[in-house]
């Protein structure tokens, strides 16, 4: 909302990217009720075109014409476009609008394709894209009851009481919210039995693969794709490549080669069920090109897919919880490669500062603590290190490095 205020009316496409069912319809309805606060009812045109009605009006042209002939003449006019994408030649409509000064031009899409097709190229340096995640911890934790954790999602296994001190409710929260996730819809569910929760989380995810990416591509192994899906899911955090799916599903007896593996992972980027998180070499300050890791846009995709408990997994769902803290923190986020050693995550912000961080379930072991504060250590220059666990106790600081419980982190503004 902030960033959307700031651009109004500047001429300036607003695009709006994220996965579907994750509130990109509900924040534009919100600056449209905003806007009309200052203008007439006739000035805001909001179209949503999986809306059957919409699709109704005709192709990209007629659609041109219908909004074109509705403009209000000598004042500004505010236009909302939802889920573009569904309309061929989306691109040359919205160039045609874009150039009319009485236009502020918003636009949502659900897929990457939006801005990896001719509309990036048409409109390089006319748009801002601002990508839209799921509700952060800190949105589920201010709209849910007070936590009461559940056996299949034991963070702390402990639940709270009226007596429990913060930081350890904050931690039950937590629990929940790696587990079960941020889609909204699903958050506003919480309350009724888990199955029907699971079923809207389900087909959510169904739609997602239909409309995002099997529509999109029609030539895919649709069995083998959902191998490499679950795959992927059962690795979050853990360094992949095409070569070494590809050789462990076969061992499984699925056969796909890697170039289809690659592409199968492109699909979920792009329809932003996963996040790819390139590995950086910190010593020779580059890229590397083998080896990435992924994360997941929700939680809850896991769970519906999976079946797992938290418990089988939770340091690497921390992870996840961490890395998408920092995307939606406006930060570029890498793992770092120091020499024979890895930390979590190389952040930059806008500004190219850098923080470093380190995320562990515990390390109230002494040998974890080592083992943790190891590849930061390494580290000799002077930019932020942070080393994040469920650990309750009170910030100590390790030759620089602060140690913070998780969930104090992800509440605190960025």
């Amino acid at each position: 909302m902030q960033v959307l205020r700031s651009l109004k009316e500047q001429h300036i496409i607003k695009v709006l990217t994220g996965m579907r069912r994750c509130g990109k319809s509900t924040l534009f309805e919100m600056i449209a009720t905003e806007i009309q606060q200052t203008a007439t009812k006739k000035q805001i045109q909001f179209y949503n075109f999986e809306d059957v009605e919409t699709l109704d009006i005709g192709d990209f042209m007629q659609i041109h014409r219908h909004i074109t002939r509705r403009l209000v003449a000598g004042k500004m006019n505010y236009i909302f476009l939802d889920e573009v994408q569904n309309i061929a030649h989306f691109e040359r409509m919205v160039d045609s609008l874009y150039i009319r000064k009485n236009i502020d031009l918003y636009v949502t899409g659900s897929n990457a394709y939006l801005l990896s097709s001719e509309l990036a190229t048409l409109l390089t340096g006319r748009y801002i894209e601002i990508n839209m995640l799921p509700f952060s911890f800190s949105e589920y934790y201010a709209l849910s009851t007070p936590p009461n954790l559940s056996e299949n999602a034991s963070l702390a296994e402990l639940t709270p009481c009226p007596s429990t001190p913060p930081n350890l409710s904050k931690n039950a929260s937590l629990a929940e919210f790696i587990y079960h996730g941020g889609i909204p819809q699903a958050v506003a569910l919480a309350g009724n039995p888990h199955s029907q929760n699971n079923k809207f989380v389900e087909g959510v995810l169904n739609t997602i693969l239909e409309k995002d990416i099997f529509q999109r591509h029609p030539k895919i192994n649709k069995q083998a794709f959902k191998h490499i899906l679950d795959f992927v899911l059962d690795s979050i955090g853990s360094l992949l490549s095409p070569r070494s799916i590809s050789d462990t599903l076969r061992t499984n007896g699925t056969i796909i080669d890697k170039e289809s593996v690659g592409d199968y992972l492109e699909y979920l980027t792009e329809a932003y069920i996963l996040y790819r998180a390139p590995r950086y070499d910190m010593k020779g300050k580059r890229l590397l090109q083998t080896l990435d890791k992924y994360y997941l846009s929700d939680a809850a995709f896991r769970k519906v897919r999976l079946g797992r408990q938290v418990v089988d997994d939770r340091g690497h769902l921390l992870e996840n919880a961490v890395y998408l803290e920092l995307r939606r923190r406006n930060r570029e986020v890498y793992v770092g490669k120091m020499r024979d050693t890895e930390v979590d995550f190389v952040a930059v912000d806008d500004n190219g500062y850098v923080a470093y961080y380190q995320v562990a379930f515990s390390v109230l072991d002494e040998n974890t603590l080592t083992r943790e504060l190891r590849p930061l250590l390494a580290i000799r220059d002077s930019n932020p290190k942070f080393l994040l666990s469920t650990d309750l106790d009170v910030n100590p600081v390790y030759e620089g490095i602060r140690k913070m419980n998780v969930a104090d982190w992800l509440l605190d503004s960025p």
